[in-house]
């Protein structure tokens, strides 16, 4: 090997090792990496001094901590733009389909069973709002007996995982859709919320004068029997931050509530308080 300098290091690193034989997928993203890292530290004029602040940066994003157990890794690849271009990049060639979004953290495997109409939780804040849905192929076909996983956070923006005194699986479900593709549900308009700031994201969204909050949303997995799974997000056009989403998420899937303030209406509906509708159809890759 010849002495290493500016010149060769990159390709130094890069070929130190068998050139992708074994695992020709981890050389080219091992490759990509390299040159992009040491072209970054070339750019910036990147200090020893800044390098090991950006190692403590790191160990400190893995640390389990009060608000994610497994550490903040997966937070901090949402904050950059990280997660959501994967996404792009995947979704690219499915034009005229329901958009794909990221999953995010707060999923958990197992949500309880509902029947079409079902309420799924309580929460004295937000407007109420009654959902329906149908799902389909891209030629319009219903999908029958479609498994469609459900979750949000309540009208104050907290999913029932982050506050001990909510109820156990409150606006979270699994429905199923019927012979034509439908289903309904009862919930509330999700509030903005910001993610957890304590940890090193937000001492880094903090020092780079960015707010933190996410745009309300309903998150979806839509589960076809005859199709792949998907992963959505639905986003909410009254949102204060629909145009500045802090993981920079929000696309085309924006929605314009129905609001319904006539007495007689509020009276069917068995509320004492005006009430928002909303019709959406998934159209599955």
């Amino acid at each position: 090997m010849s002495a290493i300098n500016l010149d060769n290091i990159t390709d130094a690193v890069i070929n130190h090792g068998d050139g992708g034989e074994k695992n020709p997928r981890l050389h080219e993203i091992y490759a990509g990496l390299v040159k992009h890292l040491h072209a970054f530290q070339r750019e910036v004029n990147l200090t020893t001094e800044e390098l090991d602040i950006g190692r403590q940066f790191l160990f400190k994003l893995a640390q389990p901590n009060q608000d994610f157990p497994d550490g903040e890794i997966h937070l901090m690849t949402d904050c950059l733009g990280i997660s959501e271009t994967c996404i792009l990049l995947e979704d690219a060639e499915n034009e005229g389909t329901t958009e794909m979004n990221v999953e995010g953290p707060l999923y958990i495997p197992g949500l309880p069973e509902r029947q079409s109409g079902d309420k799924t939780g309580e929460c004295e804040v937000g407007d109420p709002l009654f959902i329906h849905h149908k799902v389909t192929d891209r030629d319009g076909n219903p999908l029958a007996n479609c498994i469609v996983d459900i979750w949000q956070p309540n009208g104050e923006g907290y999913y029932f995982v982050q506050r001990e005194h909510l109820p156990e699986w409150n606006f979270y479900g699994r429905f199923r859709t019927d012979d034509n593709g439908e289903f309904d549900f009862q919930t509330v308009v999700p509030g903005d919320y910001p993610v957890p700031l304590t940890g090193p994201t937000g001492h880094m969204l903090d020092q780079l004068g960015r707010h933190g909050y996410r745009a309300a949303h309903i998150h979806y997995i839509v589960r076809p029997d005859d199709h792949d799974d998907f992963t959505t997000m639905m986003y909410f056009n009254r949102s204060k931050y629909v145009d500045s989403d802090t993981i920079f998420s929000v696309k085309d899937f924006r929605v314009d509530v129905i609001e319904h303030d006539d007495s007689a209406e509020i009276e069917t509906k068995g509320l004492d308080k005006p009430f928002c509708t909303l019709d959406y159809t998934f159209v599955v890759p």
